[in-house]
This record gives C-alpha cells, structure tokens and sequence, in this order.
C-alpha cells in the first residue's frame, strides 16, 4: 500500500467540505481540535504517521484506523494528543480482523 486512501478506510464517517489549508486536514499536528467522526480528519492522522512512522506497512492504516474509532478516549479532543494516545498505547493494541481476515496484535 503506497498511501491511504479514503477507500481503505473500514468504518463510517461524516465528510464535512474543508479548505485545502484547514489545519484538520493539512500542515503539521498541533493541537488543532480532532474530530474522530470526521472522516477527513481521521484520514489525515493516519496519512501522516504512515508517512513519518511507517511508510508502506500492510494494514498499518487500517489497525491505526481500528485503534482511534474503538478505543481512544473521548476526553481527547486535538491532533497532537491523538498522536501521542496512539503512540503510547500502539504496541499493547491487538487489531481485529480487518481486510486480510487475520487477526493480529501489534507489538
């Protein structure tokens, strides 16, 4: 997989219309609000730590995608402790089955 697309992702979202330049969606994390029903927004936090952390990793996206929508927590509301919460709590996470039909955890 070179990049992510809206097509791989697995759940619903809201698709709210955004500037190019809108700081949900483009530039770097900061602690810009994260709205984890928007699918633009999730799309852009994947994207990116594809880009900078994992660049080509089968399913990579996918897991990340699994991890925000199930288990991150409510009270985190920005891009910059979205990351942080994903990083933190990536190697203990276990994904379901997503497109492959495997199982698997992350470690």
């Amino acid at each position: 997989m070179d990049t992510f697309e809206k097509s791989d992702l697995v759940y619903e979202y809201n698709w709210s219309q955004y500037e190019k330049d809108d700081p949900r969606i483009s530039g770097m994390l900061d602690t810009t609000e994260f709205n984890r029903k928007e699918g633009g927004e999730v799309l852009y936090i994947i994207k990116y730590l594809t880009d900078h952390i994992a660049y080509g990793v089968e399913n990579f996206g996918n897991k990340m995608e699994k991890l925000v929508h199930d288990r991150l927590p409510v009270k985190i509301k920005n891009q910059k402790d979205t990351i942080k919460w994903i990083k933190d709590h990536w190697k203990n996470s276990c994904s379901a089955s997503v497109g492959n039909g495997h199982s698997s955890c992350l470690h």
